[in-house]
């Protein structure tokens, strides 16, 4: 790889692995961990940490013929801009619109011995009404980036389900991969949409086949951090924290799947 320095090429063989990991991660007991802090004005952001540790544990068990020789017996702490995502897109982003990415980050922390794998993506917002443009320029990033894969990917085996990779996986979580936010923001309140079950079912149909045996083991964590006292909180799988500004929002994936309705929910503030 003429041109590449050798941290660029490892991050790169990172990547690759870390896509080859994330094909098996939906058959092991994994977490989704996503976080709205808008506590503080100015220095807000969003995160989505999932912790790989238990794939990496099942990919070494199996033989671990997908880890590159160069990162086998390393522990790696690196961290990866998110610039890349934006890039050949069909709309040309504002300078606002493109510093959410610019500035985002990917922190990958992997210690191979010791069987340790989490990934962080990280985007800053500085408040509500910046939460909102961020929001609507993620699914459009993300719906564009989701088609060109789809795109260059070869054509499967007639009959043969999608891989599980982490894509799939957030978006049976989110329930509503690539159709715009399931938040509704406004300047006192924020809310989350429920999906149907028909809407559920369709998300998530071949991809769940085969590994309703794992749905109890995998979460996924809701925490909202807000700039004022919660004044009202509706939603089954929600609590709101001692400090009177936290919301924390918990379910399966077995809870996502038998009601979809559960995962929705309404905070005043």
């Amino acid at each position: 790889m003429p041109g590449l320095s050798r941290h660029k090429i490892t991050n790169m063989k990172i990547l690759n692995f870390l896509s080859g990991i994330l094909a098996i991660t939906l058959f092991a007991s994994c977490s989704l961990n996503e976080e709205i802090d808008l506590s503080i004005p100015g220095k807000g952001h969003y995160v989505v940490h999932t912790d790989l540790s238990p794939a990496m544990e099942m990919m070494k068990s199996m033989g671990g013929g997908q880890i590159p020789d160069s990162i086998k017996d390393k522990a790696i702490d690196t961290v990866v801009s998110l610039a890349r995502q934006i890039d050949s897109l069909d709309k040309p982003l504002t300078a606002e619109e493109a510093a959410y990415f610019k500035n985002g980050t990917m922190h990958i922390v992997m210690n191979m011995p010791e069987n340790k794998f989490a990934v962080e993506t990280k985007y800053p917002v500085k408040d509500l009404q910046d939460f909102q443009k961020f929001l609507k320029v993620y699914y459009y990033v993300d719906s564009v980036n989701k088609a060109r894969k789809k795109e260059q990917a070869p054509e499967a085996e007639e009959g043969a389900p999608p891989t599980p990779g982490f894509d799939n996986m957030a978006s049976m979580f989110s329930g509503m991969p690539s159709k715009g936010s399931p938040y509704i923001i406004t300047d006192s309140s924020i809310q989350r949409i429920a999906l149907s079950q028909e809407a559920f079912a369709e998300n998530a149909d071949e991809q769940m086949k085969g590994m309703e045996m794992f749905m109890g083991q995998m979460t996924m964590t809701i925490t909202i951090k807000l700039p004022r006292t919660v004044k009202e909180a509706k939603g089954d799988m929600i609590k709101v924290l001692d400090d009177k500004k936290t919301v924390v929002f918990s379910s399966s994936l077995a809870e996502m799947k038998d009601d979809p309705s559960k995962t929705a929910f309404y905070i005043k503030f």
